[in-house]
């Protein structure tokens, strides 16, 4: 689903939509190595490689705070590999307006804003027993990105659906 390189580091994700996230050290390209693996909720769709850090947008369908996820993780040992932070949006139907061939052009990281930002659509279910009960939502979700943490910050609202963010 994703590979991401990041001089001697790699990361990959299956197209299983269930599996870990590898770890590989490629210090020797003649003899790559599998050195670790997370198991997490979900799976990652797109990843961005920021040192010893790596930022993954993703799906975690049926999660209550909201589908779509954006993930912070800790990659300073290959080894262990840690998630350190996570956000969910989107509703209960979430969805990116990208395909894997274009998913870098919606997840736009701001380091210098301390901001990611997400254009998504979905919908919001407002009543268990009663699954037409719900409504639409979608724009952009805006995420702060400081000290190791993740937090929502809200969303901007669109008509119809939004495909890319950036700051004006």
């Amino acid at each position: 689903r994703s590979a991401r390189f990041d001089g001697t580091r790699g990361y990959l994700i299956t197209a299983e939509q269930r599996d870990p996230l590898f770890t590989l050290d490629l210090t020797d390209p003649k003899n790559p190595r599998q050195v670790g693996e997370l198991v997490m909720p979900g799976f990652l769709y797109h990843m961005e490689p920021r040192g010893d850090r790596l930022l993954g947008l993703g799906y975690d369908q049926g999660n209550p705070a909201g589908s779509i996820t954006v993930s912070l993780f800790d990659v300073s040992n290959l080894a262990t590999p840690t998630m350190i932070s996570r956000v969910n949006f989107g509703g209960s139907w979430g969805s990116l307006p990208e395909d894997q061939d274009r998913i870098h052009k919606v997840f736009r990281i701001l380091e210098a804003e301390g901001l990611i930002l997400v254009p998504f659509s979905g919908y919001e279910q407002t009543s268990r027993e009663d699954f037409c009960g719900g409504k639409s939502i979608g724009g952009v979700q805006l995420v702060d990105y400081a000290n190791d943490a993740l937090t929502l910050r809200g969303s901007a609202s669109s008509t119809g659906q939004a495909r890319r963010a950036l700051i004006h």
